[in-house]
């Protein structure tokens, strides 16, 4: 956004600034579907599905699992394969992931725990105790030092990671939930 955004910048004001939305589930499944299809590797609508699900529709994330799925079939993609592939892929990725983990402070995990178990009021006292988070302005400015990061991002008070594998990979080999 800066490059666009900043007088500063060389592409400031370049050109209309457009906000995708990500590409939906059903339109993944037929795109995934119709490769294997090319492929003379079969696929059903169900895993076609899952592989955009797991991936949460992440277009770099869907493509990569799409194609370490289809490289570990040999005729028909299962559900198997496809969480095979899935996990293959977040141990891939671990080391980035702790990488970007070694980064944080402890309130920048804490507050990433908490919004992997879906907490939506950040500043309420209760969460303040229960994650350790120090004070409502504190979690302002963990807000904004994890959006700077890139590694979530607010539309409408919501909080969402921006790397869904990185979510999953914290959920399950970091916090262990």
């Amino acid at each position: 956004m800066d490059v666009f955004t900043s007088p500063s910048m060389p592409f400031y004001k370049f050109g209309d600034i457009l906000f995708l939305e990500k590409i939906s589930i059903s339109d993944w499944e037929s795109f995934i579907k119709k490769r294997f299809d090319e492929t003379d590797k079969k696929i059903d609508n169900q895993s076609a599905a899952l592989i955009a699900e797991l991936a949460e529709c992440h277009s770099y994330y869907v493509q990569q699992l799409a194609q370490q799925s289809w490289l570990r079939t040999a005729d028909n993609c299962s559900k198997e394969i496809i969480l095979d592939a899935f996990e293959d892929l977040i141990l891939q990725l671990s080391m980035l992931f702790q990488t970007i983990t070694d980064g944080l402070n402890n309130s920048q995990i804490n507050f990433l725990k908490a919004v992997i178990n879906n907490i939506a009021q950040f500043s309420s006292k209760e969460t303040i105790m229960e994650y350790n988070l120090g004070t409502s302005a504190n979690v302002t400015k963990i807000k904004k030092a994890l959006i700077n990061k890139e590694i979530i991002d607010m539309q409408n008070d919501v909080v969402s990671f921006l790397d869904p594998f990185y979510r999953y990979w914290l959920k399950k080999y970091f916090f262990k939930l």
